[in-house]
């Protein structure tokens, strides 16, 4: 197990900030207020830390030790670095604190021991940059967080983190001045938190038979048993780190859904009895905790008694999201309680379940926050709402005068992709990068001022079905959790996103020394076709966004994984990224496309690949009868005929989404022999997303009369029930494929225009993840030969 470590003696950019000893040194999060003064302050002497608080007095110690430099002879006094605490004469914001740097002196000044602590982080960052040159700049900082909660998550169940590296996780969010984790330690693919009074909880719900592996529609498993817990010593060891880092730790129990690992466990608490078995797949499951059996609420009291004395934290999050609704319709307890309790329907049902449950967190003088599904038949009264769907549920809960944390899944997580796909380690699916991260606004504009100070700020979170290991999680939280903090910290009229770019790229230099594998997928060359201006070609452009010096090369007739052999047998094949990239290029034909950062610029990264496949309909004009929606819409109607087929890494940019049918129209420029009508579509239902009804696929010679040639549906196939269901006495089902569907027709005709009239399938079926909503539809390219 690696453990971070602080800057050393030497640090490789030091000579940039030494050019100009006039710049301001860089933080991250940006202070409210940084201005320089006269003269400068010599470190070649050394430094004793004086005042504040023992422990942090000794911690700063320990963390700056390691880059003092040795005093030579002639020094005569250390410098101070003074920590003062005092009383204000007036009200100040929380984490307060001030920090001057003099000749002869560092002081930071706060009203209490968390601003000086925070204050301690500027000065870390402060010190590192000092100490190759031997010398800061004077200057004076005056700084604040806007929000009071500035948290991540970290997801322990679908993959487990040994402790080690939860303190260094807890180092990294305490680094940027956050001050929350949420430790997601309960979920149908394990229990992780050792309750004393339930002990089948980590005898039997912490392990599983196999994990899921590969991309989930592939629905593979391995045979290898998996699992692990922490003990409760463990637990306070934890919270006792996160409490002298002054971060709050938010321990998630789930319930009412995503119960499997306690059902495994305590079989009785479930609606059919069993059996169960901890869950080895991810996605949304039917069996949950019986709402109808006093014992449910038993065990809960339980587990929760235990997990308030081991977290100080006045929140408790109790989940509350993707509960399905079958197993209680269908239990003779369920509804004997909907009945007593006079409730109409299973949405009220599962906010009695909350309810019932706040009670319960209250009396102990604690408070619960859960996903905004919560809000879902009536809001807890004393219930704060983390709004992960959008932002609709925060705004309902801020109009209701209720707290909100705000966790988008558009901007706050982090499982989602940052870069191409292509180029990227397997992810959930998504696309959110750095930049649009840096662009999240937390309140949002629904909200008057009065409703807008019920948003206690936001969180990023770190799902990790597809993360598997510690170096992994840290290529996927950073460094999007550092524009994470710099949004919830700093004043939304002093943010940048060029000056944090510039910021973060020495701060990269100061993550590697500390051996944290943050992702430079900020420096990748982003490949983005459009439309040329002649029929049946596409238009190449290539950014990064923050570097302009770019090199590519087309290698026709190429696939990607070709491509990606030659660029490594450089010594034996002309390098393929030979041409220096100024303006937008062209292409007409199967190729792939590679590009990188040009040497000369001297900015890590790795080469990019864009496969490009052509057919009859690639590049040509394309109609819409409805557009797609705003959520899903990067490229616009190109993006069906760019020459880009969807991949198993699913991301927004490869996809075009409707919740409604729509019909697409492409002129193929001429009248032709055709033989074959196709497009790619997706059936994910665990996102929400299904396949369409059917596609009706349609030619015309003239653009106005079409004649039908035929329907594509859904692909099917049986998939096992494990374990059966107990109720329906099934052990298999039909199902439609997951992952990319192929809609086609085969049938030899002419046409110059050809028309796909696409059914969407409607709501969501009982069962399914977000049952009754309308289904997304995604649709990919088309292709005509």
């Amino acid at each position: 197990m690696k453990h971070m470590r602080l800057l050393p003696f030497f640090v490789v950019f030091a000579a940039q900030v030494s050019a100009q000893q006039s710049e301001l040194p860089t933080v991250i999060p940006a202070p409210v207020e940084m201005r320089l003064t006269e003269g400068t302050c010599h470190l070649t002497c050394g430094w004793t830390i004086q005042g504040g608080p023992v422990e942090l007095t000794g911690m700063l110690g320990a963390e700056t030790a390691e880059f003092q430099q040795r005093r030579p002879i002639d020094c005569e006094r250390a410098l101070v670095i003074q920590l003062n605490l005092f009383t204000p004469d007036t009200l100040l914001p929380s984490d307060w604190h001030s920090l001057t740097v003099e000749p002869e002196r560092i002081t930071i000044s706060a009203p209490t021991e968390e601003g000086l602590y925070r204050g301690s982080r500027t000065l870390v960052q402060l010190l590192e940059q000092g100490s190759e040159t031997g010398s800061l700049p004077c200057l004076s900082i005056t700084d604040h967080p806007r929000f009071p909660w500035r948290g991540m998550h970290l997801d322990v169940v679908r993959h487990f983190f040994p402790v080690d590296f939860v303190k260094q996780y807890i180092d990294l969010l305490a680094r940027y001045k956050m001050n929350s984790f949420h430790w997601h330690l309960t979920d149908d693919q394990g229990w992780r938190i050792e309750i004393k009074s339930r002990p089948r909880l980590t005898e039997v719900g912490a392990w599983r038979s196999s994990s899921q592996v590969g991309p989930y529609a592939r629905l593979e498993f391995d045979t290898v048993r998996y699992g692990g817990y922490y003990t409760q010593d463990e637990i306070r060891e934890v919270v006792a780190y996160a409490a002298a880092r002054h971060i709050n730790v938010v321990p998630e129990i789930e319930m009412p859904g995503h119960a499997l690992a306690v059902l495994a466990a305590y079989p009785q608490v479930g609606c059919t009895g069993g059996p169960y078995a901890v869950n080895r797949g991810w996605g949304v499951f039917e069996d949950v905790f019986c709402a109808g059996n006093d014992s449910t609420f038993a065990l809960q009291e339980d587990v929760l008694t235990e997990v308030m004395e081991l977290f100080p934290n006045p929140y408790i999050h109790i989940g509350g999201d993707e509960c399905p609704k079958e197993r209680w319709k269908e239990c003779p307890k369920c509804q004997a309680r909907l009945k007593a309790e006079g409730l109409k329907d299973e949405h009220e049902l599962q906010s009695y379940f909350i309810q019932r449950i706040e009670r319960f967190v209250n009396a102990k003088g604690r408070k619960i926050i859960g996903w905004d599904e919560i809000l879902e038949g009536g809001l807890a009264p004393n219930a704060a709402v983390m709004s992960w769907r959008g932002t609709e549920g925060g705004v309902a809960a801020a109009k209701s005068g209720h707290y909100a944390v705000m966790s988008p899944g558009s901007h706050c997580y982090f499982d989602h992709y940052q870069g191409d796909p292509a180029n990227e380690p397997l992810a959930f699916g998504g696309y959110t990068t750095l930049q649009k991260v840096y662009s999240y606004e937390p309140i949002p504009t629904e909200l008057n001022a009065e409703e807008g100070k019920y948003i206690l700020g936001a969180q990023g979170n770190l799902w990790t079905e597809y993360i598997l290991t510690p170096e992994h999680a840290e290529y996927m939280a950073l460094p999007r959790m550092l524009a994470l903090a710099e949004v919830l910290w700093t004043p939304k009229e002093k943010r940048d996103e060029e000056d944090f770019i510039q910021r973060l790229g020495k701060e990269f230099a100061m993550l590697a020394a500390m051996d944290v594998n943050a992702s430079r997928s900020l420096y990748q060359v982003r490949i983005k076709p459009t439309q040329d201006s002649s029929s049946g070609v596409i238009r190449v452009m290539l950014n990064t966004g923050v570097v302009s010096s770019l090199e590519f090369g087309v290698i026709e007739g190429v696939d990607k994984e070709l491509a990606e052999e030659i660029l490594n047998e450089v010594e034996e094949t002309p390098y393929p990224t030979n041409r220096k990239y100024e303006t937008p290029f062209t292409i007409s034909k199967n190729c792939t496309v590679v590009a990188q950062v040009a040497d000369e610029v001297g900015t890590p990264g790795m080469a990019s690949f864009k496969e490009f496949t052509f057919n009859l309909a690639t590049a040509r004009p394309i109609t819409l009868s409805v557009p797609p929606n705003e959520r899903y819409n990067e490229g616009g109607a190109f993006t069906l005929v760019d020459g880009i087929t969807a991949q198993e890494k699913r991301v927004n940019t490869e996809w075009l989404g409707w919740k409604e049918d729509v019909t697409i129209t492409v002129d193929l420029g001429s009248v032709q022999e055709i033989d074959h009508i196709g497009i790619g579509a997706l059936n994910e239902t665990h996102s929400w997303i299904h396949a369409p009804k059917a596609v009706e696929f349609m030619v015309s010679t003239d653009g106005k009369t079409y004649t039908s040639v035929g329907m594509g549906f859904p692909a099917m196939r049986e998939i096992p029930v494990i374990p059966a269901d107990p109720i329906k006495r099934k052990t298999s089902i039909m199902a439609r494929v997951q992952g990319r569907n192929v809609f086609a027709v085969e049938k030899s005709t002419q046409a110059r225009y050809v028309r796909l009239n696409v059914l969407h399938s409607g709501l969501i079926p009982a069962g399914d993840p977000g049952t009754g909503n309308p289904a997304w539809m995604f649709l990919d390219e088309i292709e005509v030969r």
